[in-house]
C-alpha cells in the first residue's frame, strides 16, 4: 500500500498524508480519519518510526525478557506488567530467550534500537552476569527480577524465598509430618536454597534426611517439566519410598508429582500431603496449599521501579524485597497426635 492509496481512501491530498506520517500539523478530524484508514488497510510505513499514530507524542517502549513462556509463573507476571503498560498507552514487548547467549543478543539489540526500558525476569544467574547487568543499567533504565540474594548495583526485586521455605517447613512440621520429601529442579539458586533449608529445618527437630528424599527432575521451569517430574517421582515411589508429605519447588513440579502419586494409587491429602511453591493458576486449580510468591505484586513493583529508573532524578539503585506468605488450601492434612 502506498500513501497515494491512503490519500484516495481518506479523501485527502498526498501532502496531507505525508505530513501526518511525519507528525506534521493536520486537523484533528483529518488525523482521526487517516488513523482509521491506516489501521483498516494494515499500512506499515517503510521508514521505521517510534511515533504513535494516535498522537504526535513519542512512543515509550518497554521490553520484558524472560526464559520460559509455558510456566504460569512467567505468564502471570508478564500479563500483570503488560496490562499496566497498556492502560498507559506504553508499548510493551515480551522477549523469550532460550539460553544466556540468546539473552545477551536480545539485550544488545534492544539497546541498539533505543528501547526506553528493560525488565529482565528471573534469568539464570551465571558467572559475570551481575557485572553485565550493572553495566547495562548505565545505558538504559533496567529492572532485574531475580531469586538470588546477592547484592546487585542495578534496580532489582526479589522475593524472600528463604523465609518462604522456612514458613513452609514450619507449616508441614506443625501438622506432624517428619518424613517430608523435597522435589526440585537439577540446578538453580532457588532450588538450592530451598534444599538447604529443608534439611536444616528437619535436622532442628532431630530428623536425619534420607538422601533419596531429595528428588530432582530436568526442565522443571517449562511445560515438559510435568513429565520429567512425573517420571522422577514415579521411580522414587516404586522404590518403596513413602513420605507423609511432599514439598514441590514450583507448581509445575507439583502437577507432575500428583500425576505420579495418582498412578501408584495414592491420594492427596489422604495418603500424602502435597505443598507447592509459587501460587500460580496451577496451584489454584489443584487446590494446593502453597507458598505465595506474590507474582502480581512483583509485577506492580516492577512497573513502579521502572518509573523510578526512567523519571527519577535520583540515580541510586533501589532494591525491593517482598515477603511471601502461606496460602492454605486442601492438599495437606494433619497427622499430629491428638
Amino acid at each position: 500500500m502506498t500513501i497515494t492509496e491512503i490519500a484516495k481512501e481518506a479523501g485527502v491530498s498526498i501532502a496531507t498524508v505525508s505530513r501526518f506520517l511525519n507528525n506534521g500539523p493536520v486537523k484533528e478530524e483529518t488525523r482521526k480519519k487517516l488513523e482509521q484508514v491506516i489501521r483498516k488497510m494494515n499500512y506499515v510505513p517503510e521508514s521505521f518510526t517510534k511515533k504513535l499514530l494516535s498522537s504526535s507524542s513519542e512512543v515509550t517502549t518497554i521490553a520484558i525478557i524472560t526464559h520460559s513462556m509455558t510456566n504460569p509463573y512467567t505468564t502471570e507476571f508478564v500479563e500483570e506488567v503488560s496490562t499496566i503498560y497498556n492502560t498507559r498507552s506504553i508499548v510493551c514487548y515480551t522477549v523469550y530467550c532460550i539460553d544466556t547467549d540468546t539473552e545477551y543478543r536480545y539485550l544488545m539489540d534492544l539497546i541498539a534500537h533505543k528501547v526506553d526500558g528493560i525488565i529482565l525476569h528471573d534469568p539464570d544467574m551465571g558467572d559475570g552476569k551481575f557485572e553485565l547487568y550493572d553495566r547495562l543499567a548505565q545505558r538504559v533504565p533496567f529492572v532485574l527480577i531475580h531469586s538470588s540474594q546477592e547484592n546487585v548495583a542495578c534496580n532489582s526485586i526479589t522475593v524472600n524465598q528463604e523465609q518462604g521455605m522456612r514458613d513452609a517447613m514450619a507449616y508441614l512440621i506443625g501438622l506432624g509430618h517428619r518424613r517430608i520429601a523435597y522435589i526440585c529442579g537439577s540446578n538453580g539458586y532457588s532450588f538450592r536454597i530451598k534444599e538447604i533449608i529443608w534439611k536444616e529445618e528437619l535436622r532442628k527437630i532431630g530428623v536425619e534426611v534420607p538422601e533419596q528424599d531429595c528428588v530432582r527432575a530436568e526442565s522443571v521451569d517449562f511445560e515438559k517439566g510435568m513429565d520429567t517430574t512425573h517420571d522422577a517421582v514415579l521411580r522414587y515411589l516404586k522404590e518403596g519410598n513413602r513420605p507423609t508429605a511432599i514439598f514441590a519447588a514450583n507448581d509445575i513440579i507439583a502437577l507432575g508429582t500428583i500425576m505420579a502419586l495418582s498412578e501408584v494409587g495414592l491420594s492427596v491429602p489422604e495418603d500424602v500431603s502435597v505443598m507447592s511453591h509459587d501460587n500460580t493458576l496451577f496451584a489454584r486449580l489443584l487446590n494446593l496449599t502453597c507458598v505465595d510468591m506474590k507474582i502480581r505484586s512483583v509485577g506492580i513493583a516492577s512497573v513502579d521501579l521502572m518509573d523510578y529508573a526512567m523519571k527519577g532524578s535520583d540515580t541510586t539503585p533501589r532494591h525491593i524485597s517482598l515477603t511471601p506468605s502461606i496460602v492454605e488450601r486442601n492438599s495437606c492434612r494433619s497427622i499430629a497426635e491428638n
